[in-house]
């Protein structure tokens, strides 16, 4: 910490060496000193209460012309925890990455609006110094693993096309612990067992009995991996930027001035993964959580403990050219968060088919679905077919494997499945490809959010299936309309050839391109 403040220049300490006398309603805070305008650093000096605590707060608007993040300097005498509002302070309520952080540094991100507040706890009645600084950072670079899937289930998904007394029969004759139901209009079941054997056994003799279709184990898939981060954004804007190709990106600019005065509507789009965190500034106004829901919990709140269905929604729709974070790609995608994933990104078979049938009769006109596993699920290919027949598009990541065969549900007949490319406009090392793969999109070192706040460049197809549902849901914006089928054909033909000329099996009908696409909407 010493080392931290003789950068402190003597304008900065005498600058802030009384903190100012301003309380938050209700909180009896403090407000941070200011900073020096020079370097951006300052420190909170106080001393702690008879419990040994001291409180401020800061007002993110503050700071969002000179950084994306505040660093505070606690050693070890001292712990500094981080809440994102008021609400959160007096609930208690942190994220881990910024809770009672000592003897380091505890870097916050400027992702929510409004008010924020730090607690400072160390001896009490005894003098404190927190040393902070304004910076500007880039987005963390953290990796997501591959699909796959599991150990086996002790769960059967079970299609019936008998009475539900016989659902009770079948339920009782093998012994099943639970029983529930995942959609009555496609017959879909689920018995619960108490061991995997157990389970094992049920699937034979359901197997053989009449009034069922079919029988699976519930298995389970996994996620596939003037705005301040916007200059990170190369798949909006490739200028060539750490060594790619000027130019390989899906045209966004141009796509913007060419759909600037024109006339959108509000569209809904599902994303079905580990839920959202709408608190931030850039999800402001884009998340409809009335119309979600949390399949791994059983609630109404499909709240985010993961981050990877946040950053999924970032690439969609968050807000643009409001000084916060990144830019989405469609400013009037409405975020329906549907939550089959749990806080490990994994998810049964049995919850993702019903958060694509949730999202279909919620009204959603397009659905992500970044997930994957190697083996197919027969539940979930009916619901599939059941978004199909309500004419909703569902948009599939295709796996991160890298192999010569798409991960289920992308190679689903009922899916659009994605691939993802580089900045150098080449399939990504780690793409699955192969028969049924229908477009690519950018989707390494891609920016966007994560639960907690924090932003961070994540590569895999799960990224690049977003940016064509962006694009799909911006078609839906301007021409509301149109069938799905037609957008299928426009994201078609619109796209980048890449790789050998007109379709292979490598890029698909080539690479999304955003303009083209909005120049064929007739």
């Amino acid at each position: 910490m010493k080392k931290w403040m003789a950068g402190l220049t003597v304008v900065g300490l005498l600058g802030t060496m009384i903190p100012m006398q301003i309380d938050a309603a209700g909180t009896g805070a403090k407000k941070l000193p200011t900073l020096d305008t020079k370097t951006k650093k300052a420190y909170i000096k106080g001393k702690f209460d008879s419990k040994g605590k001291a409180l401020f707060y800061f007002d993110t608007k503050t700071y969002l012309t000179g950084g994306t993040h505040l660093k505070f300097v606690a050693d070890d005498t001292e712990a500094v925890t981080v809440y994102e509002s008021q609400s959160y302070y007096k609930r208690q309520l942190v994220y881990g990455r910024y809770d009672q952080i000592t003897d380091q540094s505890l870097v916050f991100p400027l992702s929510w609006s409004g008010r924020q507040y730090i607690e400072i706890e160390g001896k009490k009645n005894t003098s404190f110094v927190v040393p902070f600084k304004l910076e500007r950072l880039q987005p963390l670079r953290e990796s997501l693993g591959q699909s796959g899937t599991v150990a086996k289930s002790r769960s059967l998904v079970v299609k019936m096309t008998g009475t539900s007394s016989q659902k009770q029969q079948l339920s009782e004759k093998t012994a099943a612990v639970k029983h529930e139901t995942i959609d009555a209009d496609l017959g879909l079941v689920k018995f619960t067992y108490r061991t995997v054997m157990q389970a094992l056994a049920a699937k034979q003799q359901l197997a053989k009995a009449s009034g069922v279709a079919y029988v699976e184990l519930d298995s389970q898939m996994h996620g596939l991996g003037g705005d301040v981060f916007k200059s990170y954004q190369w798949s909006l804007n490739n200028t060539g930027q750490r060594g790619g190709v000027k130019g390989a990106d899906i045209n966004f600019n141009a796509m913007q001035k060419r759909i600037a005065g024109k006339k959108q509507s509000t569209v809904l789009v599902a994303v079905v993964d580990t839920g959202i965190n709408p608190t931030y500034a850039d999800f402001a106004g884009r998340v409809r959580m009335d119309l979600g829901y949390d399949f791994v919990n059983r609630r109404q709140m499909a709240i985010d403990d993961h981050g990877h269905g946040s950053h999924v929604a970032g690439i969609i729709a968050a807000n643009s050219n409001n000084t916060y974070g990144m830019s989405g790609i469609n400013a009037k995608a409405s975020i329906i968060p549907i939550k089959v994933l749990g806080e490990d990104n994994y998810g049964l078979n049995s919850d993702i088919a019903k958060g694509i049938l949730h999202g279909v009769k919620k009204g959603a006109k397009v659905i992500n679905v970044s997930i994957g596993g190697a083996f197919s699920s027969r539940a979930i290919e009916d619901a599939l077919a059941y978004a199909k027949k309500k004419g909703v598009l569902v948009v599939v990541a295709s796996g991160n494997e890298g192999q010569n065969k798409l991960s289920y549900p992308a190679r689903s007949q009922y899916a659009f499945s994605v691939g993802s490319t580089n900045r150098f406009d080449k399939r990504s090392s780690f793409s699955n490809y192969g028969k049924g793969l229908d477009l690519v999109a950018p989707g390494q070192d891609i920016p966007s959010y994560l639960s907690d706040g924090v932003s961070a460049f994540w590569s895999g197809t799960s990224m690049a299936a977003p940016h064509v549902v962006g694009v799909a849901s911006l078609l839906y914006s301007l021409k509301p309309t149109i069938k799905a089928s037609e957008v299928e054909a426009i994201l078609k033909k619109s796209a980048q050839d890449l790789g050998v000329k007109g379709y292979d099996s490598s890029y698909g009908y080539g690479r999304l391109d955003a303009d083209k696409a909005v120049r064929l909407l007739k």
